[in-house]
This record gives C-alpha cells, structure tokens and sequence, in this order.
C-alpha cells in the first residue's frame, strides 16, 4: 500500500511547498499515541507510521481509514488527532475505619484530625461513647486493583488498596473487621499524618446530678461529663475532656472542654483552663485558656479569653460585649460591644499563652517594684544607717532589709529581661484577621502584632489585619 501511496504521489506532484511527512508522538506515561499532521503533509499510510512507533494497542482502526483517506484526497486535516489510546491501571481504594457508635453526646465537638490547617474548618471529631465488649467501629477492607496496558502493549502496573493502618490501645481490640471496646468510655481517634489511626476507648467519670457538696471536689485520670451543674467554688480536673451542662466552677483538662449550656461566672469568674479546644452556647463573666479553638454559640460577656488558635462567635445574636479576647489566627464574630459603648478589648498575638505571661510578669515587676519602694523609704538611700547607739534588733531588720533590697532588684532586671524578650515575641506581624460580621461599636480596642487602634464610630461588615508594609493595623469592608 505504501508503494501505492508513494507513486499516486510523485504522478500527482507539482511544483509547491516542501511536504513534511506526518509523525506519530507517545506521551509520556505511553498511555496514549497522537499523530501529528504538518500543515503541507505528505501522503503516507498511519498503518505504516504505527508500525514505526510500535504502536499496537488501542489503535482507532476507523480514524486510521479516515486519515488515511483525507491524506489520499488532499482535504484539509487537524493538526493532532488521539490515534490510541492505552488502558490506565486502576488503584484499588484505601480501606476505612467507619466508627459505629450508638450514644454520641449530642454536644458540640471534641477535637479531630491535625492534619487540617485551615481556621475556617474546625479540628472536629464527634464525642462518642463505647459500651463494653460491643463493636465501636468496623474496617472497610481496601478495593481491588489492575493493571493497564500502554499503547506499546505493555502492562502497566496497578495496585491494590492499603489496608488501614491501625493502632488499638489498651482498651480496644480486633475480632475480624470489628474493633471491640474492653469498656464503656469514651472513644479516642488521632489520624496522624501519614494516616495511620489511633484507637482506644479511655475510662469516662460519670456525674448524673451537680458537682457540689455532694460530690466534691472531682481530679480523674481520663474523661469526666457531668451531666448537671459544675457549681461555683467547686473544681473538675480530668486528664482529657471535661463535659458539663453548665459550669460555674472550676474546670483543668488536658483534652476539650464542653458546656452545652454556658459557661457564667457570679461574684467569682467562671474559670476555664483546657488543653485543647473550647465550647460553649454562651459565655459571661468567665475566664478561659485555651490550647485551642474558642467556638461558642450565641455570645460573650464580660470575659476574659486566651486562644492558642482562634475564637468564634456564630449564631444569634453572635455578640461579644465587654472583656478581653486574645487569639492568634483570628477572631469572628457579628457584633462587637454595644450602643452603651462597653469597654471591649480585640487582640491577635503570635501566642496568646505569652500575652498571659506577659501580664503576669508586669504584674510582678509592679509588686516588686512597690515593695522597693517601700524599702528604700524606710531605709533611704544610705547602707551606713545602723548607728553605734542603734539596738541589736534594729541593726539585725537593717542588714535583712538591705539585703532583701539587693535581692529584689536583682529580681526586677530579670523580669525586666524576660519582659523585653516577650515584648519583641509579641510584636513579629502576624496574618490573623478580626472579622465583622455585622457591625463593631465605638470604643472596641483592637490590637494586632502590638499595634493599637480604638474604634471611634461604628463600622459595618469588615475585617481588621496588620498591613506588614505599612506597618499599621488596617480595616478593610
């Protein structure tokens, strides 16, 4: 045939543009052949082009006529055409861990996988409950798969799914494609980066009434949901996650802390101190340290907040009047103070954890500094103060108060010290935002990376960021 094409060719020639010969072009994975037509093409057979590029899989037989034709008549061709076509292998999927738990708590969230970095997606993972010697989760076993074939007729390899990667913890273990729990508890699940799970069912203290005169006092090493009040003057310590209806009191975990409620402190704050995440209906006259995420329901009043990552406010009325929120990433909320223009204090430091700290050091640098003054008052300014008529005793407070001086101004150049060092932590720019999602009140304070604005009139819909070029907090609607 080619022969054919070749003399019907050099009979019908004449005088032109140079002809360029069609060529055949394998990608790169060699799952797909295309020819390739010049714009003057000489007449060839494909057949003969395929058999140039061992082209011998997936061949188009009815576009190859056509071209073929096309090249014979003289029409007019597109450049590329798809002339075969391999088979991809198939991946087989992953296996799954599906949780099967018939009592989660009807609360909001606990924590979840750590692997997300995206503020607006909530590290979230449903506080579920395991029951004794009952399946808390089945293993979806991973897909089958197969394998392709290139253009060139050569396998291409597939692969079948993994298998979960997972580790059970004392508590839990496997029967079949069961994970059973040992106890009832609540379920701990970690995914780590490199998606193996971690899996157990830690030890819950259930409190069915009010933690108060009743209970006592409550320090356990695991989970404690409480299923009343925690009462003011009263104090919940667990290893991991704290659930109440209410809390009024006191409350140390190292995991999540949830009230289904509120949080509402009275003549003593409510006071919160978690590891990991916050959250809440409302809060009021509350003080609360967070590891973590802050997300409460409906409002925030009179509260003084630290958030390792952010706070939320969403909901109706999304309120956040009075008192100080400290975050990193950002702070969210409708509306922030009121028509009575409430004192309202909005900040974003690199860590709110040293915005506490730095407090604290200001204000003992403050008490020592008093308690120098108070010496160098009663002693002056003179170490030659005990006369030769002064009393032994007098003499022996003398010696103790200079030496008490000497040890506190050591002290004060410390803390003077570690207060330069957090000052200039505090004050590296940050990208977080303080978003409005309503409106923002006069006399709101807003601070970003250790700059300071006060809101003067009310604004709308909006956020506030620190502009790194110019140096100064701006707001944008």
């Amino acid at each position: 045939m080619t022969e054919n094409y070749q003399n019907i060719e050099s009979h019908l020639e004449e005088s032109g543009p140079q002809k360029i010969k069609p060529f055949i072009e394998i990608s790169k994975d060699k799952t797909s052949a295309d020819i390739v037509i010049p714009q003057h093409p000489q007449v060839v057979d494909v057949e003969d082009l395929l058999k140039e590029a061992d082209v011998v899989y997936g061949v188009d037989s009815e576009l190859v006529s056509t071209i073929n034709k096309s090249l014979y008549d003289g029409l007019k061709l597109n450049e590329r055409y798809q002339i075969a076509r391999g088979k991809k292998p198939v991946f087989g999927q992953a296996g799954e861990l599906i949780l099967r738990t018939s009592k989660p708590e009807n609360v909001i969230l606990s924590s979840e996988d750590l692997t997300q970095v995206d503020y607006r997606v909530y590290k979230q993972k449903l506080l579920s409950l395991a029951e004794a010697e009952k399946p808390t989760a089945m293993i979806i076993a991973p897909t089958k798969g197969h394998d392709g074939m290139n253009v060139h007729g050569e396998p291409v390899p597939g692969a079948d799914g993994e298998e979960v990667k997972l580790i059970l913890g004392s508590n839990a273990y496997q029967q079949g494609r069961k994970v059973m729990s040992k106890i009832d508890g609540l379920i701990e699940y970690k995914k780590e980066r490199d998606g193996t799970i971690y899996f157990d069912v830690s030890e819950i203290y259930l409190v069915k009434e009010n933690v108060d005169y009743s209970t006592g006092n409550i320090d356990f090493p695991g989970s404690v949901i409480v299923k009343g009040i925690i009462k003011a003057g009263f104090e919940v310590k667990a290893k991991n996650e704290v659930v109440a209806d209410t809390i009024r009191g006191k409350v140390i975990a190292g995991g999540s802390v949830v009230a289904k409620q509120g949080i509402i402190g009275g003549s003593h704050k409510a006071d919160i101190e978690a590891g990991g995440s916050v959250y809440a209906k409302f809060v009021q006259g509350a003080n609360i340290n967070s590891g973590d995420c802050v997300i409460i329901k409906k409002s925030i009043f009179n509260s003084e907040i630290f958030a390792e990552d952010s706070i939320r406010v969403e909901g109706s009325p999304g309120t956040v009047v009075g008192g100080s929120l400290f975050a990193v990433n950002f702070i969210e909320a409708k509306v922030f103070g009121s028509e009575s223009y409430a004192k309202t204090e909005l900040a974003l430091y690199s860590s709110a954890k040293s915005v506490k700290t730095l407090r604290e050091l200001i204000n003992k640098r403050f008490n020592i500094s008093k308690n120098l003054l108070r010496i160098d008052a009663y002693l002056g300014n003179n170490r030659d103060l005990v006369s030769s008529s002064a009393t032994e005793d007098k003499r022996e407070l003398i010696n103790n108060l200079i030496k008490k001086r000497d040890l506190l101004r050591k002290d004060l150049l410390e803390k003077n010290s570690e207060l330069k060092k957090l000052q200039a932590k505090l004050t590296v720019p940050i990208d977080g935002r303080i978003v409005i999602n309503k409106e923002i009140w006069p006399e709101v304070r807003v601070a970003v990376s250790g700059k300071f604005i006060l809101v003067k009139e009310l604004a709308k819909k909006g956020y506030f960021f620190f502009n790194k070029d110019e140096g100064i907090i701006e707001y944008k609607s």
